[in-house]
């Protein structure tokens, strides 16, 4: 509410304001029209800000201006949904045009780009491979050649040699270090000039660059280990001033020969030579434009290419050129292509862009439809056959649009006016359709609608009320849980149950029958929600009805007690197992009575798992029948543990069923955990149960706790385990833990 009485104050000051802004840009704009040939306004600083100003007040005036008229046309044009589709229909047929060609011709120019680029780094791959085949080839003929041959006669051979290489590799240059004595063969060539070299010395086979790495140069440290090696790679320039790096292939053998190690490196610059034989053999027309310096950013536009500096004070001006690395004109289109290269200094591998190639029309339409080949022929007939459906679907869909338009509007007309009946209340209008399409059937739909719409509201209402019940019951079965926790001085008593559907099927409960001598109970009724809920509240009627017979029985033998210290012997009988008779059946009799009266009260098919005990504070005993319940841990001081079972099947489904009770003994620090099925079978995302042995080993690692804090522990470890999923059951726990 306040995001939009901030938006309204906003719309009314905008309104108030925004015509003294056109008014003081219209002056403004009159003005610089009258002054601007004045000597004060050629003044840089007044005409600057001046210019500003007026820049700002006519951008806001025609922003706010033209949006507010956008706001009307869409109002005035876009309030009929006829009008929309006709703008809708024109984007849908034009908007597929204009994007398929689009991208068409961004694919068209990045296939063409890549296939040039490929086709430029094959060939460039093919000369490195090809220079360390050469290198191989002349260091094996050099390792052939008499063990004392001469200087002389070994530079003479070794140009001649050369000679024969320059038609393969245009400009090579080859440098051969020979070993003193017997140095190691991986490290030969790194501490001294090369002992013989031999470079052409034209101007066609020059390279490009500042080359200030000589060919007599000693190999660089990170060759070595390296027997042989080969790659395109460059040297940076000298000076920071200089832009272009000195791009070379250059290919390495070492080898032995008359117990001597040499070294072979043969270099082939990037030269005019080796570029007219790289235009040749692609086709492309390829111009050098090795950028080595890190210094200096590139930028390409129709006005040539320009080089800026990154910051360095020491670099040149900013330059624009249509020359090359080599001083050759650049072409009007060209495109670059980048290369893996090695920093011949430290070895160094970088991407970098080496070439300019141009790329024309014809080159790239040659690219995507091929050279004129019989599967070429092909693809542009399939081209043009595919090009020539999609232009006449484009057609039929335009011409379509209107009859389209038409029959959605004349529906959506109707249904706009039914919609008026349904604001005043009027249920009884229908609309009438002939079509038999999606909108005919939205019309039937809205018929049904207005149909059921009484009876949706009607059900509403029920539904409400048996929410309200269901809350009133839940409310209700509140008040059949213990309120109160019997104070005793042997142990502590911890309970709770959390319902899955709003109403519990679980019972627990603990009921003092004397002082220091109470009863406790869990049960689960089968099913849940509302029904078991009501079973729930007969067995907690039936219970307590039991547990108040007994503390009855109790009165009465503390009666005949006291009557038989005085001497008057009486005829009433003490409850047997409770003032610790042979025959202790005290439990086992309630649970018998309390299934008789479920059995008689509830349906065949509704029955309830119970664990009911009785529990003396004095003498630490716990008397305990298990009416077909999750046997609950007896979890000893010293981490060993017992199951209490013993007892009978469910009560409430079968009139004949007999129960049995035992009795244990709470030692110091005991812990027994009464826990219902919703508890072990609790499921995780994956649909993985809990378990009672998952339960066992956590009640086990957190047994000294307190009752109440083991109650919460127990919780959180289910909820932690359910990852917040919704109760599939009723979850209960009785937690009795013995005082020290």
């Amino acid at each position: 509410m306040e995001q939009q009485m901030s938006g309204r104050d906003l719309r009314a000051r905008l309104r108030r304001l925004m015509p003294r802004v056109a008014i003081a840009a219209g002056v403004c704009f009159v003005l610089r029209s009258f002054v601007r040939d004045t000597l004060l306004y050629r003044n840089g600083f007044v005409s600057a800000v001046f210019d500003l100003i007026t820049f700002c007040l006519v951008a806001a005036t025609l922003g706010y201006y033209g949006g507010q008229m956008l706001l009307w046309l869409k109002r005035r044009l876009f309030w009929r949904v006829r009008r929309r589709l006709v703008i809708t229909y024109l984007f849908i047929g034009l908007t597929p045009i204009l994007l398929l060609t689009a991208l068409g011709l961004i694919f068209t120019l990045g296939v063409s780009i890549s296939g040039l680029s490929r086709t430029v780094t094959a060939q460039v791959e093919q000369t490195n491979r090809q220079a360390l085949a050469n290198a191989r080839t002349l260091a094996d003929a050099f390792a052939r050649l008499p063990a004392n041959t001469d200087a002389h006669h070994t530079q003479t051979w070794l140009d001649e040699q050369n000679m024969l290489l320059q038609a393969s590799s245009p400009g090579a240059r080859v440098a051969v270090w020979q070993s003193a004595g017997d140095n190691d063969l991986l490290q030969v060539g790194e501490h001294a000039p090369a002992t013989f070299t031999s470079e052409p010395t034209t101007e066609e086979t020059r390279g490009g660059g500042s080359d200030q790495v000589s060919a007599a140069a000693p190999l660089p440290a990170w060759l070595r280990g390296k027997n042989e090696w080969s790659g395109f790679t460059f040297v940076p320039p000298a000076q920071t001033s200089e832009v272009y790096g000195t791009p070379a292939v250059r290919a390495l053998v070492r080898r032995e020969a008359n117990g001597r190690a040499f070294a072979l490196l043969l270099t082939v610059p990037v030269s005019r030579a080796l570029m007219r034989q790289l235009n040749e053999s692609t086709g492309i027309e390829l111009h050098p434009f090795f950028i080595g310096s890190e210094e200096v950013q590139i930028n390409a536009d129709d006005k040539g290419i320009r080089v800026r500096s990154n910051g360095n004070a020491n670099f040149s001006p900013n330059f624009g050129q249509r020359a090359d690395q080599l001083g050759d004109p650049l072409p009007h289109g060209y495109t670059w292509v980048v290369l893996a290269t090695t920093d011949w200094r430290n070895g160094t591998e970088s991407p970098h862009i080496a070439f300019l190639m141009q790329q024309t029309r014809a080159q790239l339409f040659k690219q995507v439809l091929g050279s004129g080949g019989y599967f070429d022929i092909v693809w542009r007939n399939i081209l043009l056959a595919v090009a020539i459906v999609f232009l006449v679907l484009e057609l039929l869909a335009l011409s379509a649009a209107g009859w389209m338009t038409r029959a959605v509007t004349g529906t959506v007309h109707k249904l706009y006016r039914a919609t008026e009946y349904i604001k005043r209340g009027d249920f009884s209008h229908r609309v009438h359709i002939r079509s038999h399409d999606q909108l005919g059937e939205l019309a039937h739909a809205y018929n049904d609608m207005a149909a059921n719409i009484e009876v949706l509201l009607a059900e509403r209402v029920e539904r409400e009320r048996l929410e309200r019940e269901i809350e009133i019951a839940a409310e209700v079965q509140a008040q059949l849980f213990p309120r109160a926790v019997p104070e005793l001085a042997s142990a502590e008593i911890a309970a709770e149950c959390r319902a899955a559907r709003g109403v519990a099927g679980d019972y627990y409960d603990y009921v003092e029958i004397a002082h220091g001598f109470i009863a406790l109970a869990l049960g689960d009724v089968s099913g849940k929600g509302l029904s078991a809920s009501l079973v729930m509240s007969n067995l907690q009627a039936s219970l307590r009805a039991q547990t108040t017979i007994l503390a009855e029985r109790l009165r009465l033998a503390e009666r005949a007690a006291v009557a038989s210290v005085a001497g008057q012997a009486g005829e009433v009988e003490a409850p047997c197992g409770v003032t610790g008779v042979d025959n202790a059946c005290a439990v086992e009799e309630m649970v018998a009575n309390i299934n008789t009266q479920l059995e008689q009260s509830t349906d065949a098919n509704r029955f309830v798992t119970l664990f009911l005990a009785l529990y003396d504070d004095r003498t630490r005993r716990l008397r305990y029948t298990n009416a077909g319940h999750n046997a609950p841990f007896l979890i000893r001081t010293d981490g060993t543990h017992e199951r209490l079972d013993v007892g009978g099947t469910v009560v409430g489904a079968f009139d004949f069923a007999r129960y049995e009770e035992a009795a244990v003994t709470l030692a110091p620090n005991d812990l027994l955990l009464i826990f219902s099925d919703g508890i072990s079978e609790a499921q995780n995302a994956d649909g993985a149960e809990y378990g009672e042995a998952h339960l066992l080993q956590f009640a086990l690692q957190h047994r000294t706790r307190s009752a109440d804090e083991l109650r919460r522990a127990i919780f959180d470890e289910i909820e932690h385990w359910s990852g917040g999923r919704e109760r599939g059951d009723d979850q209960t726990v009785v937690i009795v833990r013995a005082r020290g």
